[in-house]
């Protein structure tokens, strides 16, 4: 019987592909898509940051980032790089860990009560399990309590399961984007802007059919 995918797999994989492949020298277009939608936030978390092609991008442009990977491999080549504005903005955890609130309300520490700031996953959400997602919402509640923040997602959308893909074969999760709309209103979240198609994060032969969704908390919080 083959071995079922697991988390351990995961970690594996994004550590083999942090080492073998270089980051872009250039933002995605989400990361330059959110500055733009964001301008008078003060910080921002980058949840899934890999090797930092965005929140390299995104230290210039914000008083305060945080980026956060499971890979081991990813954080380490990221902090070396020298390339970020504060060498000590980086959490190595998985999404689901207990301890990541924490050391995220640290990361935010000095940053005022009243300041706004930014959730961004890229990529990410695609990437993990459902279980996992369950914990990304539980993370943005907390952090959502202790600031006030939007939330900026792109992910592979269920029509793009079948298209043919650039990079190595690994677990991908296709969302429906009416059921993540679902999941934030359940979590409190609303949708300010929302959009699908081609054309958003091209690379080579990969034109992926994603999601593009931006959220803000909702009057009704659960």
């Amino acid at each position: 019987m083959a071995k079922p995918d697991t988390n351990e797999d995961d970690r594996s994989h994004w550590d083999r592909f942090y080492k073998k492949y270089e980051p872009p020298h250039i933002p995605s277009q989400f990361a330059v898509f959110t500055c733009a939608e964001f301008t008078g936030a003060s910080f921002l978390i980058d949840i899934g940051c890999g090797n930092g092609r965005d929140l390299i991008f995104f230290s210039s442009k914000f008083e305060k980032v945080v980026g956060v990977d499971e890979s081991e491999k990813a954080i380490d080549i990221l902090v070396k790089s020298g390339k970020l504005a504060d060498q000590d903005c980086c959490i190595n955890a998985p999404i689901n860990s207990p301890t990541l609130a924490a050391s995220l309300k640290e990361k935010l520490g000095d940053m005022p009560e009243n300041s706004f700031g930014v959730i961004y996953a890229r990529f990410f959400l695609h990437a993990i399990r459902d279980a996992d997602e369950l914990a990304f919402w539980e993370l943005c509640k907390t952090i959502a309590n202790w600031r006030d923040v939007s939330i900026a997602v792109e992910f592979r959308s269920a029509k793009d399961r079948s298209l043919p893909k650039m990079t190595p074969d690994h677990f991908r999760r296709y969302i429906a984007p009416a059921d993540f709309i679902a999941s934030a209103a359940f979590n409190g979240f609303a949708v300010i802007y929302y959009v699908e198609g081609f054309g958003f994060a091209k690379y080579g032969s990969d034109d992926a059919h994603v999601a593009r969704i931006l959220l803000q908390r909702s009057a009704w919080k659960p």
